[in-house]
């Protein structure tokens, strides 16, 4: 793998100190010694090395591709020869793979899965950006980045905090040359609506100065968050805040609210902890400064720098401790432990206090006053012949009946790609299909025999039918003699296996059937959910597993309360999974 050169303006600090608002005014410098360790790192990945992975995780936020795996041409490791790294043109390219189904092509946010999220992907082109530093509302390079890097919790954007830094600078550049351009398209548009001409230079300066930041919003000094100071921060929050943040903080303040673009909003609540620009101090008066663009959440003028501290410190004191650290969506390693005994099968299994747990946040696509589970822990162990991987998550109502039009059960897949460079998390890409082991809880209940309606609504008539010819019985079940698996005559498991491409491309893997066993248990509002498979192939299409290897594997589980299905679900980013050899 050849690299071109550095990031422009490389030296020796770190894309973390660069990309914090504090730092704005000594740039977003790329980081080209960096990504060369990143590179090696990632290629002890794919010889199947993790001690390199180890060394990088035990080194935390330092390394900011730890748990990546990204090592091909069109992988974020690898430009396209000729692009410099950490320009706008190596931005296209990572934009077009990673970023482009949810904000669309041209950044207006149209992406083809912008219809299964909300909030709803930003669109560019409005050059309204939520998160920013400056007293203009104009995003800073290292406002972007910071973007990128953490993610929007609260929203379906999830933390591409692995990718290189010089491709998280890349990708803020070319957003901004998006956000140009479609500002520049608007205002063209705006003017022959109006019967006007605007040239497209003039639009583009036009764009171009909407888009320059402005001084950077100046920080007071933080209080001591005493009494005195909560009392006074209280009574502005109550006085200016409250209407729409609610008079405790939950965000049920009173009617309902639109965004500019006209989607909805929905003001924040801080009891949740989960704050899309941050609950530091900083993060939190910035956010009154200049409000949240695009959104009804306007400006604030603070006269007195204490009073700002003091409102600051009341939002903190209204913030669980620790959720932040809970749902960013970070890439995680998982480690698949090689045990003496057989792989277990059973979600009580004593086996299963030899696995170490981890938790992966889930981030709902489409978010809700509903609750939903923060994240799920899982265990995975496997024997050399068998693996075994248990997902615990807390879902409040138990779902498994399907026997009526307005039921959905709850549910929960795990997808695995075993490469250099995975596909994007939503289910696959053209030509590089992931693999998904997918257990449903209304199948348990089929498992001794395949229930029809007359098992919900005991009293109907058993000719509801009317007179068939037993030989043609099967062909009023439409669905079933159509060879829907949905509506199989038997099921020989409560999971299945599939393969994707892509959006609308789930389908069965061919002979796969009974081959992924299923078992779950349901108590005291957490599901636990053992899915078993082995480690060899059986099936055309099967990605096989071998101890010593490293995969990525992530997850997603659906609400049967929340009526979740298809796209309706919470999901995690990739995570690397290696299994002992």
């Amino acid at each position: 793998m050849q690299i071109s050169r550095p990031c422009a303006g490389n030296n020796a600090r770190t894309l973390a100190e660069s990309a914090t608002p504090e730092a704005a005014a000594r740039g977003a410098d790329g980081l080209g010694q960096r990504d060369n360790e990143w590179e090696e790192l990632m290629r002890g990945i794919v010889r199947g090395s993790l001690g390199l992975l180890w060394l990088a995780l035990a080194l935390g936020a330092g390394w900011s591709c730890a748990g990546g795996g990204q090592v091909s041409s069109t992988s974020s490791a690898a430009p396209t020869t000729g692009v410099e790294m950490g320009s706008a043109a190596r931005g296209a390219e990572v934009y077009a793979q990673h970023c482009a189904v949810c904000h669309g092509v041209r950044g207006r946010g149209d992406g083809a899965s912008a219809y299964l999220l909300s909030p709803a992907p930003r669109d560019f082109g409005s050059t309204k950006f939520r998160l920013v530093s400056t007293v203009n509302g104009a995003p800073t390079e290292a406002d972007l980045v910071q973007s990128i890097r953490r993610g929007m919790p609260g929203s379906a954007m999830p933390a591409w905090d692995w990718l290189r830094p010089c491709d998280q600078l890349a990708v803020a550049r070319y957003v901004r040359e998006l956000a140009v351009e479609g500002r520049a398209d608007d205002l063209q548009r705006l003017a022959q609506e109006d019967d006007e001409e605007l040239a497209r230079e003039e639009a583009l300066e036009i764009a171009t100065r909407a888009m320059t930041p402005g001084a950077a919003i100046e920080i007071p000094p933080d209080c001591e968050g005493n009494a005195v100071d909560l009392a006074a921060g209280r009574r502005f929050f109550v006085e200016n805040c409250a209407l729409c943040h609610g008079l405790d903080g939950t965000g049920k303040g009173g009617a309902d609210q639109i965004n500019e673009d006209g989607t909805p909003a929905f003001p924040r609540d801080f009891t949740a902890g989960i704050l899309k620009g941050g609950a530091s101090h900083a993060d939190i008066v910035r956010r009154m400064a200049v409000g949240l663009p695009g959104s009804p959440m306007p400006a604030t003028e603070f006269k007195d720098p204490v009073l700002a501290a003091q409102v600051s410190a009341y939002v903190r004191s209204l913030i669980k401790p620790g959720v932040q650290e809970r749902v960013v969506q970070n890439r995680r390693l998982l480690n698949a432990r090689r045990i003496a005994g057989r792989s277990p099968t059973e979600p009580a299994d004593p086996a299963w206090g030899q696995a170490e747990a981890t938790w992966l946040p889930l981030m709902p696509l489409w978010w809700g006053d509903e609750f939903r589970p923060e994240g799920c822990e899982v265990r995975v162990l496997h024997d050399g012949q068998t693996l075994s991987v248990k997902l615990s998550w807390e879902d409040r109502a138990r779902d498994d009946e399907l026997l009526a039009q307005n039921l959905f059960t709850d549910a929960a897949a795990l997808q695995f790609w075993r490469g250099e460079q995975p596909p994007l998390f939503t289910m696959g890409e053209s030509g590089r299909p992931v693999n998904i082991w997918q257990w449903r809880a209304g199948w348990e209940l089929d498992l001794e025999r395949v229930r029809d309606v007359s098992a919900r609504y005991p009293a109907t008539p058993p000719d509801m039918y009317g007179f068939t010819d037993p030989k043609s019985a099967h062909l009023y079940l439409t669905a079933r003699a159509a060879g829907n698996p949905m509506a199989a005559s038997e099921r020989r498991a409560a999971g299945e296996m599939l393969t994707a491409e892509g959006f609308g491309t789930l389908k069965l893997i061919a002979e796969s059937d009974g081959k992924l066993t299923a078992r779950s248990a349901w108590k005291s509002g957490y599901w636990d959910v053992v899915l078993t498979r082995p480690l060899a192939a059986c099936c055309p299409g099967e990605l096989p597993l071998t101890p010593g290897e490293a995969l990525f594997m992530a997850s997603a589980v659906w609400d049967g309360a929340a009526k979740d299905r298809n796209g309706q679900k919470a999901v995690t980013v990739w995570h690397v999974l290696n299994l002992e050899k």
